[in-house]
């Protein structure tokens, strides 16, 4: 029998793929020059810093571009971004190793009384954004501002097609069954996520509805504090073209990439894990009994992105059965829009990220 290649060649660039790599760097300049000329002719480019304008077109030429292995190469590691992190902000690691190949990452020291468990996106085959940190930070020291101390850990999760999912469900359950262990009641637990992490909230939900075999189940005490999906990838594959319907409208993401990442996501998945790995493909009846698991969830999407109008589906789905559902559409926002404001350091933070820490304030109790 033939072995299939090792994680180091599958990952590893071929020559094509570094002539091809040199070349969108390379003309990356010319893109972001005309991003800034072309930015006062569009709402989204009105409304936007020069800043978010740059990084939003280098974010666009640099993933709608590159292939799996380039991205992974240009992009780096989520160990690398947390570490960078508590370089520039003096914070000390704290890593806890929990089984199954995954790690918590906590900013700050570890917590037992209040914590958020952020599941990173990336479409399960990147790290971490590198500016999640700073956002989650941001969040961190405003809670405790207003006299609740939390505690944020960051699940470094095995990646795709490294380990296929649903690994990474697994992974996630464990770490919230870790902070139980720990202490922690589930009211003060609250999952937050982005994009792909988004989707590891949903499967969560959907496999404490409908346990998924060979995935240990989760048994709580009470429900989990609350979920907040950022910019939610509700839909990984286009076969219906609905991941065009607002394309090419100022985000950093387009629906050819995403059926391009979806693709690699979703090869050799069971049909029957469909449902947990797809938010949009999962039966109307599984959501309900879902307010028993979260007692709230916040859902957002920003108005340019290519996702918009899946995540207002897969929003308005889940609202008829979990009512105490809050769901935001950003003005002029594009895919995990405040992660890409702490990245330039814009000096005020949008409604969205207001919003988005009133939000988990309110979900926390004055006592833990």
């Amino acid at each position: 029998m033939t072995k299939g290649p090792t994680l180091e060649e599958r990952n590893r660039l071929s020559f094509w793929d570094k002539v091809k790599f040199a070349s969108i760097i390379a003309r990356a300049p010319f893109a972001l020059a005309w991003s800034l000329l072309t930015a006062p002719f569009s709402s989204y480019g009105r409304a936007k810093s020069w800043k978010r304008i740059l990084a939003d077109k280098l974010l666009f030429t640099v993933i709608t571009s590159m292939n799996r292995r380039q991205a992974r190469v240009f992009f780096g590691t989520t160990r690398a971004h947390y570490d960078n992190f508590l370089k520039d902000s003096g914070l000390r690691p704290v890593e806890e190793s929990i089984g199954t190949d995954a790690k918590l990452l906590w900013i700050g020291p570890k917590r037992d009384d209040r914590v958020l468990l952020y599941l990173h996106g990336g479409g399960f085959i990147l790290p971490m954004p590198g500016a999640a940190p700073a956002f989650w930070r941001y969040i961190q020291e405003n809670l405790e501002k207003r006299g609740k101390p939390t505690g944020v850990a960051i699940l470094e999760y095995a990646l795709i097609p490294d380990s296929p999912f649903p690994t990474q469900l697994k992974q996630s359950i464990v770490a919230i069954q870790h902070l139980l262990d720990s202490g922690v009641k589930p009211e003060n637990i609250q999952l937050v996520g982005d994009s792909a992490g988004g989707v590891l909230i949903h499967a969560i939900l959907m496999h404490m509805q409908h346990p998924l075999e060979g995935i240990p189940r989760l048994e709580l005490s009470a429900p989990l504090g609350g979920g907040f999906m950022l910019s939610l990838w509700a839909k990984l594959l286009d076969k219906d073209r609905c991941l065009y319907t607002n394309d090419g409208n100022g985000d950093f993401l387009n629906g050819r990439t995403l059926h391009y990442w979806g693709s690699k996501v979703m090869d050799g998945v069971p049909r029957g894990v469909v449902p947990y790995l797809e938010p949009n493909s999962a039966p109307e009846d599984w959501f309900e009994g879902s307010d028993r698991h979260i007692k709230r969830l916040l859902i957002t999407a920003g108005e340019v992105e290519a996702l918009r109008d899946v995540i207002v589906k897969y929003a308005t789905t889940i609202k008829k059965y979990h009512k105490d559902t809050t769901f935001i559409i950003q003005d002029n926002g594009a895919h995990s829009d405040p992660f890409t404001d702490f990245f330039v350091k814009e000096r005020t933070p949008s409604k969205l990220t207001l919003a988005i820490l009133n939000w988990i304030y309110e979900g926390f109790s004055e006592i833990a």
